[in-house]
């Protein structure tokens, strides 16, 4: 049997002790990111949210908290259908992130959801005005406007409406032709 003296047995548990619990530190921003990327490629949107709650949590200042709040409300309004706690997530995005490219989609979006899937025309219609005083040059301002034209319309309403604002064919004029031979 291998004796091994006291001290020495003590100083080796310690030192196992050490490296054990630096085995069990918290994952990186990183490690969490690809954990993120992986459940969200996999579909798998409780896994989703579970991770992004954990980036947010573990470093809510890092650099991928940014994506992870997006992303967060992204899975709440695709995977969970979950419109009134998405809309909370766009919020506090757009407040935290005013100066990100994500920030005017966050910030259509919420008009989106409010009108389209909660229909609430009155909160949508004020959310894409805020949008297009915000953004007037932004890609999705076309979008944000042709949304107030027809907020609270039926799709066969819109297209009545659009039906009617389109210029009609102009009418072909027949041009009489002197037969061959005449001046």
């Amino acid at each position: 049997m291998l004796k091994i003296p006291l001290g020495k047995f003590f100083l080796l548990a310690v030192f196992s002790s050490v490296i054990f619990l630096a085995g069990c530190g918290k994952p990186s921003e990183t490690e969490l990111w690809n954990r993120l990327m992986q459940a969200r490629n996999n579909q798998n949107v409780d896994s989703t949210i579970q991770v992004c709650n954990t980036i947010l949590q573990e470093y809510p200042n890092g650099r991928l908290s940014a994506p992870a709040l997006y992303m967060l409300a992204e899975s709440y309004r695709d995977g969970k259908k979950d419109y009134p706690h998405a809309i909370e997530l766009y919020k506090e995005f757009v407040q935290k992130y005013p100066d990100l490219n994500q920030t005017p989609v966050a910030m259509f979006l919420i008009g989106f959801i409010y009108n389209n899937n909660l229909n609430m025309h009155d909160s949508a219609r004020v959310a894409y005005q805020a949008f297009v005083e915000k953004y007037p040059h932004h890609d999705l301002t076309a979008s944000a406007q042709f949304e107030l034209e027809t907020i609270g319309k039926t799709p066969g309403e819109v297209l009545k409406q659009q039906m009617a604002s389109e210029p009609k064919p102009a009418k072909k004029k027949k041009i009489l032709k002197a037969p061959l031979g005449k001046p």
